[in-house]
């Protein structure tokens, strides 16, 4: 669905309720607070941001029940008022309903190359210059854009994407429903070298990489990501897991369901990730480790051993959110500390004259 649709319908799709206002009043797009114009809802995720709706120009606005109920009168009066338990999950499913459609690759374009012994789906879409190897598999309602590469013997599941300039390499399988943006390697070679020391110095001796990369269904991979194959065996996304821009996933990485990745941050290889686990910003996971279910490593950390079930780490090398954070007020007061001994130090001389 897309374009102007009344409150009222938007509330049946992101199972909101109506509590203020003309559910009648009809809207077109999703846009914040302070932004918003006549023909958009907002939503406020947190009591502290009600502030910023003081003079919203919004038709609509969606909140958690127990705010909808205590800060009404904080809105102006003209302003339809929603209430949802989760706003964010509102807005996302709000965005979904209202969002216009992408310029899209439509058919096949002749300038496109399908290898022979390649099968692909009669309504898959390839854009300018694909390339489709041999016995590679585009499966159904699957959407290539300009320039992408699927491999020899590779496969794409029905419903992916796969925009501008993606690349899957040989015999690796990308699942239904995958996003894959801009720029994406899956398959590359993993970082693999055997160091042979000899008279002229270490010769770095390459180790085939055999194996291969499976993303399961419903992944989405940011821009310029790369996911190593592995070195024998399979490096493996698990479903519905999201990862950001700029990731690096080495190889035989397993990476469970429904994960999430932020930019920048790397999974080094033979690791294991459970299920639901986050990685923060920049934060990085040494090789051959596990990181158990539902874990959180906060941006910048660097992981260097096994973190057991719902840690929730911090720092370099990290450690337990609540044991680092002691640190750093212990570190914060070693100036003072400092001084005093120094206090000290220059009593006792002074007693020692004596």
């Amino acid at each position: 669905m897309s374009g102007e649709i009344s409150v009222g319908e938007l509330a049946a799709l992101v199972d909101g309720t109506v509590v203020r206002g003309d559910p009648r009043v009809r809207v077109r797009r999703v846009m914040p607070t302070d932004l918003a114009e006549p023909d958009a809802i907002t939503f406020v995720s947190r009591p502290k941001f009600l502030a910023s709706l003081q003079g919203t120009q919004a038709a609509a606005v969606m909140l958690a029940p127990d705010v909808a109920a205590s800060e009404a009168h904080r809105i102006p009066d003209d302003v339809v008022i929603m209430a949802v338990e989760r706003p964010y999950v509102a807005y996302a499913r709000a965005a979904q309903a209202l969002a216009g459609e992408v310029p899209a690759p439509e058919g096949w374009h002749p300038s496109a190359v399908v290898e022979p012994g390649a099968e692909v789906a009669e309504d898959a879409a390839l854009g300018p210059f694909v390339y489709v190897g041999p016995g590679a598999v585009v499966g159904a309602g699957a959407v290539l854009y300009p320039g992408v590469h699927v491999h020899a013997a590779a496969r794409v599941g029905p419903g992916a994407v796969l925009y501008d300039h993606v690349v899957v390499r040989h015999g690796c399988r990308v699942g239904a429903r995958c996003i894959l943006h801009a720029g994406v390697v899956i398959g590359s070679d993993g970082f693999g070298f055997a160091q042979d020391p000899g008279e002229d110095g270490v010769e770095h001796i390459k180790i085939p990489q055999l194996g291969d990369v499976e993303l399961e269904a419903d992944v989405e991979i940011g821009a310029n990501t790369c996911v190593d194959r592995g070195a024998l065996g399979t490096t493996r996304i698990g479903r519905g897991t999201k990862i950001d821009n700029l990731v690096q996933i080495g190889h035989n990485v397993e990476i469970g369901p429904g994960s999430i990745l932020v930019a920048q941050s790397g999974v080094a290889g033979s690791s294991v990730l459970g299920r639901e686990v986050i990685l923060g910003a920049q934060s990085g996971i040494s090789g051959h480790l596990t990181v158990g279910d539902r874990s959180l490593v906060h941006g910048q950390a660097g992981v260097m051993e096994d973190l057991p079930e719902g840690s929730v780490v911090v720092g370099s090398p990290a450690e337990d959110k609540r044991e680092f954070f002691k640190s750093v007020v212990r570190t914060r007061k070693l100036g003072g500390l400092y001084d005093r001994v120094k206090e000290l130090e220059r009593r006792l001389a002074a007693l020692e004259k004596e």
